[in-house]
């Protein structure tokens, strides 16, 4: 599950740069009144992207806490 979460992670990072890239070619295009709305997609793409990183790590910490429950069940505490 976690190498999932990194693999989602990466693809929302490679689809902000490329959304980013695209949303500056459409600005100098069309200027700042008409492209400004593709603005719109880098942010989302980087949103989705900080918020898998920060359920990745939250993931790992549930993991953490999990295997301490296990050992502490078969230590008998």
């Amino acid at each position: 599950m976690e190498k999932i979460a990194r693999i989602m992670e990466i693809f929302w990072l490679v689809l902000a740069a490329i959304t980013a890239a695209w949303a500056v070619y459409v600005l100098a295009m069309q200027g700042w009144t008409n492209g400004r709305q593709w603005l719109l997609f880098p942010a989302v793409c980087f949103a989705m992207w900080g918020y898998r990183r920060y359920m990745r790590s939250r993931m790992a910490t549930w993991a953490g806490n999990d295997r301490t429950r296990e050992g502490e069940d078969r230590n008998g505490r």
